[in-house]
């Protein structure tokens, strides 16, 4: 991780700093009420930001200078330590900085629109007004350079970023199967458990709270929770992990087989047949430069072209679950989505191709939405899978 972080520092932040017009970008964290870019900042031997710590970065001549405002000798070589604690405090030195550097534009950790890029507190923003009065009208948000800082991948992590999400992968098989599911016996609660259990025991955590939910026959609800996994029920999981910093996002699915059956019903087979191929149109639609709302507009328009009825909801994945960027429909608004869903879709940005597709099941008597996600990303002007893709349902 202190390796990739280097390598972000010097070459992706520069990138992103000279693209967004930033001449100085100064993040400000406190312990106990950490920003939430910092966990992004900090080598691995800085873990909090120990009763106060300023982050500033400048462009000079076109190379980024990166200084902190602290003493602890752990953020070399990361970071140039710039203060002497004998002749001021850090926010004299904060101030001198900035008249130093003169930069025509400040950047703060401040958005209405996304979350993680909210960072800076009221008091701290107050107390930057009181100090350098005359650059506050050179305070600019720093959103759109942390929405690529969060989203963007190096080539060194999306190396690394199929075995993280294959590691999820094989976590998600093994909890749908008989290693784990017994049927008549098992509830959907009793697999949450077991996954929770197992990946803590991996020295990993959840990047969610996982869900697991039956799709039964007969069944007046899609998705019923807390019950016995019974034969005939298609068992559906929601899981991802985070593991070198990075999440993942997948929804597998796994069908119980009645006694003398050794395959689903034939039309469960053509369903999930359908929903691979709406799987296939949205990677064909997923491309840089695009927005996230042409993007859905062209994937359900070739939907309906050939009758297929569904649902997309895809959305970036990497420091965060549900990761800043171009939003790709919302399960509670299909249609373009305001503001998130305008921005374009960014090269080496990883997603959660998440959708459902409905279709009649002969054998049910009613309709069954396939629940699917995969974690994919962007690169070189396409989608490509970042794990092996689930073309069939786990039998067990």
């Amino acid at each position: 991780m202190n390796r990739w972080l280097f390598h972000r520092l010097n070459t992706l932040l520069p990138t992103l700093m000279k693209k967004h017009g930033v001449g100085m970008w100064v993040t400000i964290g406190r312990e106990y009420h950490e920003d939430p870019s910092l966990a992004t900042l900090y080598p691995s031997a800085v873990d909090s930001s120990r009763r106060l710590t300023i982050l500033v970065f400048t462009m000079e001549g076109g190379i980024l200078k990166r200084s902190v405002i602290h003493t602890n000798p752990d953020f070399e070589p990361f970071y140039e330590r710039v203060w002497n604690p004998a002749t001021e405090d850090q926010w004299e030195c904060l101030v001198r900085l900035i008249k130093e550097k003169d930069p025509k534009t400040i950047a703060l950790n401040t958005s209405n629109i996304f979350a993680a890029c909210d960072g800076l507190t009221h008091s701290i923003y107050s107390k930057l007004t009181e100090l350098v009065p005359r650059y506050t009208d050179r305070f600019i948000s720093a959103e759109p350079l942390l929405v690529e800082w969060f989203s963007v991948r190096t080539r060194k992590e999306l190396t690394a970023y199929p075995f993280i999400a294959e590691a999820a992968r094989e976590i998600a098989a093994t909890a749908l199967s008989r290693n784990v599911i017994h049927p008549g016996i098992t509830t959907t609660d009793d697999v949450v458990e077991w996954i929770r259990q197992k990946v803590l025991d991996l020295g990993l955590k959840t990047s969610f709270y996982p869900t697991v939910d039956l799709q039964r026959k007969g069944a007046a609800m899609d998705r019923i929770e807390g019950e016995i996994i019974r034969p005939a029920d298609i068992v559906h999981l929601d899981f991802g992990i985070e593991y070198l910093g990075i999440a993942t996002d997948t929804q597998q699915l796994a069908y119980v087989l009645s006694p003398g059956e050794e395959k689903p019903p034939q039309g469960l087979i053509t369903a999930f047949k359908k929903a691979l191929r709406m799987e296939d149109i949205i990677m064909d639609e997923l491309k840089p430069g695009v927005s996230g709302n042409d993007v859905f507009l062209r994937s359900t328009a070739r939907m309906a072209e050939e009758e297929l009825k569904g649902m997309i909801y895809t959305h970036p994945v990497g420091v965060h679950c549900h990761e800043a960027g171009a939003l790709i429909g919302l399960y509670d608004l299909q249609g373009p989505v305001p503001i998130k869903g305008e921005l374009p879709v960014t090269d080496q940005t990883l997603y959660a191709l998440e959708f459902n597709c409905r279709d009649y099941i002969p054998e049910w008597g009613q309709e069954v939405p396939i629940y699917l996600e995969e974690p994919v990303a962007v690169i070189g002007g396409k989608a490509e899978y970042m794990a092996k893709r689930q073309t069939g349902f786990y039998l067990i």
